[in-house]
């Protein structure tokens, strides 16, 4: 976050909240056209995945009121991950072409090859 954007959320915004993974949120009032401003502040990298469902809705207008830490979530409901592509936490198919000393595994997946598409 640059040195403007730090001195218009001193200065213009206000503190709304916290969520449960650092994000602050800011709010503020445009006094010429009354509509609302909202914004984020990011811990850590700036990653829209980051942002929890309910908060989400909330800085689109979804809701007026700011969402709470409560958990009020069901049973069924995991917690909210950010896009961990390109981590070694992204998701891989079980089933994958692992190299091991120079050699390749046998395995039933196949990446696509839009080569071989055209080739037909």
């Amino acid at each position: 976050m640059n040195l403007v954007t730090k001195l218009n959320l001193l200065f213009f915004y206000n503190y709304v909240g916290q969520d449960e993974f650092g994000n602050q949120y800011y709010e503020r009032r445009n006094k010429h056209k009354n509509t609302l401003k909202r914004m984020v502040k990011y811990k850590g990298i700036d990653e829209a995945s980051k942002i929890p469902s309910k908060y989400h809705g909330w800085l689109h207008y979804y809701s007026d009121e700011f969402p709470s830490n409560q958990n009020h979530n069901f049973k069924w409901q995991k917690k909210h991950l950010p896009n961990l592509t390109g981590t070694q936490y992204a998701y891989q198919p079980k089933s994958l072409n692992i190299e091991v000393d120079n050699k390749k595994e046998n395995c039933d997946y196949k990446a696509w090859n839009p080569k071989e598409l055209n080739s037909k």
